[in-house]
């Protein structure tokens, strides 16, 4: 399953409801700024952190964030999008606001790297 990460002024109890509901849009320019500090541009012009694609709705974003690992770089630039601007992190499919430690502690996970040879047999 993919989860996506929501990022915007969201209203906190409207996503609880798994409604989605932005109080206000988000600050391009930081937004823009911060996307070209941790994406870069895909071949058609959108932003990308990793290789996933940043989504700009109607005042808010969307970033592909577990699927099924934590997807590189998006931690890292919802965290400082948050620090920046005071907006609420959310997965709004599973109703749920991401508060900063969930959000670490969630992109920490990640797949043991493969045994092979003596080690696996162990």
């Amino acid at each position: 399953m993919i989860h996506h990460l929501t990022i915007g002024y969201l209203d906190p109890a409207a996503v609880e409801e798994g409604r989605l509901v932005v109080a206000r849009p988000l600050a391009v320019d930081v937004v823009t700024r911060l996307l070209d500090e941790f994406g870069k541009p895909g071949a058609d012009g959108r932003p990308l952190l990793d290789t996933s694609q940043v989504e700009f709705r109607d005042g808010y974003i969307v970033c592909p964030w577990l699927m099924p690992y934590p997807v590189p770089g998006v931690t890292e630039f919802a965290l400082r999008l948050q620090e920046a601007t005071g907006c609420v992190l959310a997965d709004v499919n599973c109703c749920a606001v991401i508060d900063r430690e969930h959000l670490l502690a969630v992109s920490r996970w990640e797949r043991g790297p493969a045994r092979s040879g003596a080690a696996a047999r162990a």
